[in-house]
C-alpha cells in the first residue's frame, strides 16, 4: 500500500483547522486583551523571559501600549502576579498591576524631560494584503474589514483570536456576521515579500474568505 504524501495530510490538517475555528464561540478562547497602564510617558514595561525581574528582557511595550493578549497562565513572585502575555508577535511574562481591561493611565514624565511627539491613538492595526488576485484585510482589536478588488467588501466583529498552543509565532483571528466569515491566520516570519515592491513585511497571512476563497499575503503593523 502507497504512504500518503505528506502534503495532502498538511492540507488535511489545515481544512481541519479552518474548520474548527469558523465553529469556536469567542467565548471558548481563554484569553484576555489588556493596554499597559502606570508607565511613564516615554518609557517601556519590560515583557520577560519568565516570571520575575530576575529573568532577561525579551521585548518591550510602550506606555499606554494595546491590544496586550494575555493567556490566563499567571504566577505568583513575591507579593507581584506575574502574566504571560503576547504582543506585537512577541511573547514572554509581565507584572500584572501593569495592565488593564479600562482606559489606560499615562503618567506624564517628570519635569524637564522631554516629550517624543505622539504617533496617534496608540491603538495597534494590521494591515494584511495580496497580489493577484489583489486583496486587503484591515484587522483591529474588534473587526475584520475584508476588500477584494473584484470581489466582497465587508466587515466582521472579532469572536475568536488564540495564539497556537505550540508556535507563539502563530495565530489566528476569526469573525463572522450573517452571511460574511473570515478566518485568518498570521505568522511571524522574518521577512514577507509581497512581490510588487522591495519592502519586507513581518508577518505572513493566509486568509479564508467565506469558507469559498483562500487568499495568501502579507501583514505589516500600524499604529
Amino acid at each position: 500500500m502507497k504512504k500518503p504524501f505528506l502534503i495532502g495530510m498538511s492540507a488535511f490538517a489545515l481544512a481541519l483547522a479552518v474548520s474548527a475555528a469558523s465553529i469556536q464561540p469567542a467565548q471558548a478562547a481563554e484569553v484576555k486583551v489588556y493596554s499597559v497602564t502606570r508607565v511613564p510617558a516615554g518609557q517601556q514595561l519590560n515583557m520577560r523571559s519568565g516570571p520575575g525581574v530576575g529573568n532577561r528582557v525579551v521585548a518591550t511595550i510602550p506606555a499606554g501600549g494595546t491590544g496586550v493578549v494575555a493567556t490566563g497562565e499567571e504566577r505568583k513572585v513575591g507579593r507581584s502576579v506575574w502574566a504571560r502575555v503576547y504582543w506585537a508577535g512577541q511573547g514572554g511574562w509581565v507584572n500584572k498591576s501593569y495592565l488593564t481591561t479600562g482606559s489606560p493611565s499615562v503618567p506624564g514624565p517628570p519635569a524637564g524631560t522631554p516629550t517624543p511627539p505622539s504617533s496617534g491613538s496608540g491603538s495597534i492595526t494590521l494591515k494584511c494584503a495580496g497580489t493577484e488576485p489583489f486583496w486587503g484585510i484591515t484587522i483591529t482589536e474588534r473587526l475584520l474589514s475584508v476588500d477584494m478588488m473584484d470581489g466582497p467588501k465587508y466587515s466582521v466583529p472579532v469572536t475568536f483570536r488564540q495564539t497556537s498552543a505550540n508556535n507563539i509565532t502563530i495565530a489566528v483571528i476569526a469573525g463572522a456576521d450573517g452571511p460574511n466569515a473570515t478566518q485568518t491566520f498570521l505568522q511571524k516570519v522574518p521577512a514577507c515579500s509581497d512581490g510588487m515592491s522591495d519592502t519586507n513585511y513581518p508577518y505572513a497571512a493566509t486568509a479564508v474568505l467565506n469558507n469559498q476563497k483562500v487568499v495568501s499575503g502579507c501583514c505589516n503593523v500600524q499604529q
